[in-house]
């Protein structure tokens, strides 16, 4: 039967409905000893066996947000196929709070400490003899909220990602979103990666973060240029990914790789690693909120992160991950505040959360064409398109990307880079790179006005007049007209 729980994010009402994991029709699994991974397109709601798989994979730090995780207590928020849904924990976040507001709320709800992140955060579990576990978080949180001596108090959501799926393996040797020759598509509809290098490569000096499902920082092509790492997962000593999670390292290729031939658009600057996430071996994986938000907040306080891409997102509205998010650019660099980069998402719908919070930029996906990534462009790709709307910043090419790829036989293919890295993900390291290029040549700029540069200097795509619209934002990202205003500011 579904639910509606109710919680605050920025202090308005938010209603999110769940139902049990088995509650929809479910799809006819091949084999009931093995469902396999999720795959992109799937409604999660209907793919019980797939979502009850990749929960029981996670660790003990994500597993321990329930009393139990199982068939009949586990929640889901119902979602079309390809969009990212929550599944409502135990656990209740509190940013904020004093001593005596922790001491209330284990008076008056059995709440308990179980986790304290840095910044103020607290995560607080609800009895484990509770007859509805998640209702009751959420009934706590409202409690807390509504008192008015907390900044922030709503359930901590798990976050069911799916990412599309690679393109179809071909032989692809060619950086087209660097330099386009038009073989396939337009010449010219690129980063201006070639023009921008003549001005600088990017400085070691600025760090550039990747928040993902792990970077292998023993890869050849991006050793090199690793400064921190750490992981918010298990807990291991470095940030690399587990089995065949190699999204990661793809998104900090596009930044940073320094190969012979494959060669990320700010290859100079360096590169800071944090993994928050971990896959089922196919589209989908699992990222808790309340450790996310930890792992923004390290990276741009302990990590020193000039820039951080986010190639995630989806789901419904956290302040534990807005407040970080906020604290990064407000606070970030000394005070000149870290660049927050957003992935708008793949599902041909509004851009979602957190792409649509002010103040970050948030990145679309073109092709070949210069066109604005759909199910009906010219790429062929029918199984997924960039989001748009309200939010939207610019976009970045995104379809057939070639990067880098986990080392051995795991990844994306068998060799140490890949041919066929796709969505939103490829085009939002793309414009993280640009920002650590303007920020190597100007390192004073304010945060606001690095996210100015970019848009300001956008090449126009698409019909209409050279201006902001909701399918393409302001436009193709252009590294080189943006070193040049920068230089000039």
């Amino acid at each position: 039967m579904a639910k509606v729980l109710e919680y605050y994010s920025e202090g308005r009402k938010q209603r999110v409905t769940v139902q049990g994991v088995y509650s929809a029709r479910q799809r006819k699994a091949k084999s009931s000893a093995d469902p396999g991974p999720l795959r992109f397109g799937a409604k999660p709601q209907s793919d019980g066996n797939q979502v009850m798989r990749l929960l029981n994979a996670q660790p003990r730090s994500v597993l321990s947000r329930f009393a139990v995780v199982s068939e009949a207590t586990t929640m889901i928020q119902p979602v079309d196929g390809g969009r990212t849904t929550v599944i409502p924990t135990e656990t209740v976040v509190v940013l904020g709070a004093k001593k005596a507001e922790l001491a209330w709320a284990r008076r008056e709800h059995g709440l308990t400490v179980v986790q304290e992140g840095s910044e103020g955060k607290v995560l607080l579990a609800v009895p484990g003899d509770a007859t509805d576990g998640v209702a009751a978080a959420a009934l706590a949180a409202r409690a807390l909220y509504e008192r008015g001596n907390v900044e922030g108090a709503h359930p901590n959501f798990l976050r069911l990602v799916q990412r599309p799926g690679p393109a179809a393996a071909a032989e692809n040797t060619q950086q087209w979103g660097l330099d386009n020759d038009g073989d396939p598509g337009v010449v010219g509809a690129d980063a201006a990666a070639e023009a921008a290098w003549t001005i600088t490569t990017g400085s070691a000096d600025i760090r550039v973060a990747v928040l993902d499902e792990g970077v292998d920082t023993a890869h050849q092509y991006l050793s090199a240029a690793v400064r921190a790492e750490r992981d918010f997962v298990d807990g291991n000593p470095t940030a690399m990914p587990d089995g065949d999670d190699a999204h990661g390292t793809a998104c900090a290729g596009i930044i940073c790789s320094r190969g012979p031939k494959v060669k990320g658009l700010a290859h100079g600057v360096s590169l800071v690693a944090a993994r928050i996430a971990k896959g089922d071996g196919g589209d989908g994986w699992i990222f808790d909120d309340f450790n996310t938000a930890d792992a923004i907040d390290w990276c741009w306080r302990d990590g020193k992160s000039d820039v951080l891409s986010n190639s995630w997102g989806g789901g419904v509205p956290a302040d534990v991950i807005t407040a970080a998010f906020r604290r990064a650019r407000n606070r970030g660099r000394d005070g000149k505040g870290a660049v927050v980069v957003v992935a708008a998402g793949n599902a041909q719908a509004q851009v979602s959360y957190p792409g649509n919070l002010p103040e970050i930029l948030t990145v679309g996906a073109s092709n070949q064409w210069d066109e604005r990534k759909t199910t009906t462009s010219q790429d062929g790709e029918n199984w997924w398109g960039s989001n748009f709307g309200k939010g939207l910043d610019v976009m970045a090419p995104g379809v057939r990307i070639l990067t880098t790829d986990i080392s051995g036989a795991r990844g994306y293919s068998r060799k140490a880079t890949t041919p066929t890295f796709n969505g939103t993900s490829s085009a939002t390291p793309l414009v993280a790179a640009a920002c650590a290029l303007v920020l190597s040549v100007r390192p004073d700029l304010e945060e606001s006005v690095v996210r100015k540069v970019v848009c300001d200097t956008a090449d126009h795509i698409g019909p209409g007049k050279a201006d902001w619209t909701r399918f393409v934002g302001h436009g193709r990202v252009n590294a080189f007209e943006a070193l040049r205003t920068a230089r000039r500011l």
